[in-house]
């Protein structure tokens, strides 16, 4: 592939460790993971090891698989594991960590599926990170490179003792680890441009990290706190370089617009345009209460004829009781601005199945796009709908989930009433919600089945053969669906800034709006 590395690894002497970076998909879309891509550079920098790339789809590599000493996966959505497995298999690597021994290379994972609940994934692993990897990333190699002789047990031993790191064999009732945490004072972006990657030639800037907003079900809310903002002048250096590349820049971050120097940033990049600087810019998701003009201006100078707002709910009431704290005339006012800078349409994001959701409450959704429809001719909204899924470490983690038959019939509900004023709705799967429910609040007891599914192909059939015996266990029948409330959480050894004793009582703040 045609890539341009960003930085210079300066490594000195020779290679101790062999590295393989894993990513559980294809070239393509790893290659526009920056998370991914952040920590190959870390260890792809470190003095004595060798780091080296590897995705579902690569077909021939530098380390011969028998020399690798240690495989770093980035695990970012419950169903990676998946792509986990096939790569492993791929290598003749057996899945559990208990049959691998000192001929196998340590298998490692990071990222918000793990650092939220690994217990259905743990056994795959022989350690894993919890919280950011910055912090600690370049001791964890490190530690390995330098302790190359010892045993697996031994080497386990010394990561038990970093921050952040949890060595699954050596949990016992007292077994506690706390989030890495990074202060964010320099600002992370893309490392290795290619043209091969989902998001083309786009240099990727994080200016944020964590959300102050605190939404009852958002995992990067709790997980993530506190929230913490890039320095504006590291910001600046960042798209300066990114700059000297590509003209695609991408800004990342769950609340952007909260950035204190958010226009200033942007009036940084209008001063590049205005001065016949040809540049494309993309955000993430916008807060319609938090939108400034300035974002608007600097998009719509970029290229963007629409941009995404997620207001999860569609009426005042249900968006208090998950502590979105937007009314209808913030909604209308980002509307506004929009049609004033000439975009032509709004991507809207909400979520079926909330905590004490009715039908009234759907219909304000579609009765809420069907007035600025009338109100914005020609102006187009595009709905898209997931299905509620209960994270760990959020309030809504004490929270129940409809069962299927309840989801599907609302999504087809919602569904109807938008084709009726003549607008497409979109709606994810709600098996495949269901799947990813099961995984994001289980327990090791899902190990065998997961493997069984991933056996079987990994379709949703697959997963339901596989599921079959955990029926009458009350796991994957959510008909039967139990609330977890007063109940040990499979994750509670994990220890976030906010305690499971405030996660309870804002949960019970917030179902009392009801």
């Amino acid at each position: 592939m045609s890539e341009i590395f960003l930085y210079n690894t300066n490594k000195n002497g020779e290679t101790k460790l062999n590295v393989w970076c894993a990513f559980p998909a294809v070239y393509k879309f790893g290659m526009s993971a920056l998370g991914y891509l952040t920590v190959f550079q870390q260890i792809d920098m470190i003095d004595g090891i060798y780091a080296e790339r590897i995705f579902t789809d690569t077909e021939k590599t530098n380390i011969n698989p028998y020399n690798v000493d240690v495989i770093a996966f980035s695990f970012s959505f419950e169903l990676d594991y998946l792509g986990i497995l096939e790569i492993l298999k791929k290598y003749k690597i057996p899945f559990l960590s208990k049959d691998r021994d000192e001929n196998f290379p340590l298998i490692y994972a990071g990222g918000p599926v793990v650092s939220a609940n690994p217990e259905p994934f743990a056994d795959f692993f022989d350690f894993i990170m919890i919280g950011d990897a910055e912090p600690d990333i370049k001791k964890i190699f490190e530690t390995l490179r330098d302790n190359k002789e010892l045993t697996k047990s031994e080497k386990l031993d010394l990561l038990n003792n970093i921050e952040g790191i949890y060595v699954p064999v050596k949990k016992d009732k007292n077994y506690t680890v706390r989030k890495a945490h990074s202060d964010l004072k320099t600002c992370v972006a893309t490392p290795v441009l290619t043209e091969e990657s989902f998001f083309p030639n786009t240099y990727i800037i994080e200016i944020e990290r964590g959300c102050p907003n605190s939404c009852g079900f958002c995992l990067t809310s709790y997980i993530n706190t506190p929230v913490r903002f890039a320095p504006y002048e590291k910001i600046i250096e960042q798209l300066e370089t990114g700059l000297k590349y590509t003209d695609k820049i991408a800004l990342l971050g769950a609340q952007i617009c909260a950035h204190p120097k958010i226009d200033d940033i942007c009036a940084y990049i209008i001063d590049k345009i205005d001065n016949e600087k040809k540049l494309e810019v993309t955000v993430s998701s916008l807060r319609a209460d938090y939108v400034s003009d300035k974002i608007l201006e600097m998009l719509h100078k970029c290229g963007q004829n629409t941009a995404t707002i997620a207001i999860e709910a569609g009426s005042e009431r249900l968006r208090k009781v998950i502590n979105k704290n937007l009314n209808k005339a913030d909604i209308f006012n980002i509307v506004d601005k929009m049609v004033k800078y000439g975009f032509s349409g709004l991507k809207m994001y909400g979520i079926i199945g909330l905590p004490s959701e009715t039908y009234e409450d759907l219909d304000e959704f579609v009765n809420l796009c069907k007035e600025i429809k009338q109100k914005y001719k020609g102006f187009s909204l595009i709905p898209s709908f997931s299905t509620f899924v209960p994270k760990a470490h959020t309030p809504f983690q004490y929270a129940e989930r409809e069962n299927i038959n309840i989801l599907e019939k609302k999504n087809e509900y919602i569904k109807k009433q938008f084709a009726r004023i003549g607008i497409k709705a979109r709606t994810s799967s709600v098996k495949w919600d269901c799947i990813q429910y099961i995984l994001s609040k289980g327990t090791r007891e899902l190990t065998p089945f997961l493997i069984e599914a991933y056996n079987n192909g990994g379709s949703i059939g697959a997963f339901k053969t596989a599921y079959k015996d955990l029926y009458n266990m009350n796991i994957f029948d959510d008909k039967n669906n139990k609330n977890i409330y007063e109940e040990t959480l499979p994750w509670d050894f994990i220890k976030y800034p906010k305690c499971n004793k405030y996660l309870k009582s804002e949960y019970e703040r917030l179902l009392a709006l009801t």
